[in-house]
């Protein structure tokens, strides 16, 4: 791999469709600095007409802008994500590679992509990535996590659920923009931006209007940091951070939970080593609590004893499956949970009650819903 001072960076743009990402890059376009900057948009319909915007309004010539059309950079189109960006720099001169994901990309596996490799090649030479930037659309987001309220008409695909889309990129970048802060009341961005920060403890965070940002603020940021942004999702330091039987984490030590318990943000552990009736935690996951934004971790299940069930909630979509075995750990239950003003003593009372109780131990479950998928 090409080293920072010899390559040229890259910035990866994500979000759910209508968040503002082809205004961010437009924006970027327009006022470069001394940057010459070229750009890559990864679109999921057969006409890409988020790069045709960026052609037409940024003025840069369609020589400057690669078109992915047709599929996701972060699955199917993996190889032409590196085949492009290679053909890009041998045909034209820049010295900034912005990179727009489409509407249900996942960041992981494009800055694994742009890292490593996809399965079987290598990076792109001669790049080095720089910056992940996750645009938000502070009013969908609040919308979205509102059991009383429809969703917007932003989620772009039914197989990914906006909430699960909104999760992904919040929790996976250097840099958040809290786009589109105009459409909601102050009070609620206050809350909005309480969970985000619960969500994602370790990105920069910028409230904007119309993507309206410092370029600076987005590009040769150098932030990025692969294991950094993976370890320290909100739900993961929680759990590594959490002492003690009843469960709760505790973030003495962290100066952004105080601003978010004031807004009704908090989090809490759910640790038993009693396993789980797999229909009565089935029922219960499919009764989704409007107030939980984010739950995150692994469960015990007596249809499985042998195997661990990784649950991954984010608003009412749900997924729950096997994801390995307990081997030689001692079998336990371990969920975080993330949310805005939860009854806590609630929900860990329902969750007992999905436990087995000591006659259901010694029976054998023939019914096992798992793996189920949102």
């Amino acid at each position: 791999m090409s080293t920072a001072s010899d390559s040229i960076p890259m910035t990866v743009i994500s979000g759910p469709l209508g968040a503002g990402k082809t205004t961010l890059v437009n924006r970027l376009l327009s006022e470069p600095g001394d940057r010459r900057i070229a750009v890559v948009v990864n679109d999921m319909g057969e006409i890409n007409v988020d790069a045709e915007l960026i052609a037409d309004e940024a003025d840069t010539g369609e020589e400057g802008v690669v078109d992915l059309s047709n599929g996701c950079i972060c699955c199917r189109l993996q190889d032409d994500l590196v085949t492009e960006v290679t053909r890009l720099a041998e045909e034209r001169s820049f010295d900034y590679l912005v990179v727009e994901a489409s509407g249900i990309s996942e960041p992981i596996p494009i800055a694994r992509t742009l890292t490593v490799g996809p399965d079987g090649g290598d990076p792109p030479e001669g790049f080095h990535l720089d910056t992940t930037v996750s645009v938000v659309d502070a009013y969908g987001f609040w919308k979205a996590f509102d059991p009383e309220e429809s969703l917007p008409d932003t989620a772009p695909d039914p197989e990914r659920p906006l909430t699960e889309v909104l999760v992904d990129q919040i929790e996976f970048c250097d840099v958040l923009l809290l786009n589109k802060c105009d459409m909601v009341p102050d009070d609620a961005l206050e809350s909005v931006e309480a969970a985000i920060r619960t969500l994602q403890p370790r990105a920069s965070i910028h409230r904007t209007t119309y993507s309206e940002v410092d370029p600076d603020d987005v590009l040769g940021t150098g932030r990025f940091d692969f294991e950094a942004a993976k370890r320290q999702q909100g739900w993961k330091q929680a759990l590594a951070e959490s002492g003690g039987p009843d469960g709760h984490t505790g973030h003495d030590h962290d100066d952004e939970m105080p601003a978010a318990a004031a807004h009704g943000v908090e989090s809490f552990i759910y640790r038993r080593d009693t396993p789980f009736h797999p229909v009565r935690f089935n029922d219960w996951l499919d009764d989704w609590h409007g107030a939980i934004v984010r739950a995150k971790g692994f469960a015990w299940v007596a249809s499985r004893p042998e195997a661990v069930l990784g649950v991954s909630q984010a608003g009412p979509s749900v997924q729950a499956g096997p994801i390995g075995e307990w081997g030689d750990d001692d079998p336990s239950t371990r969920l975080v949970f993330i949310g805005q003003e939860m009854d806590e003593d609630a929900i860990i009372a329902e969750l007992d009650d999905c436990l087995v109780t000591d006659e259901e131990q010694t029976q054998t479950f023939d019914s096992d819903p798992f793996p189920r998928e949102r």
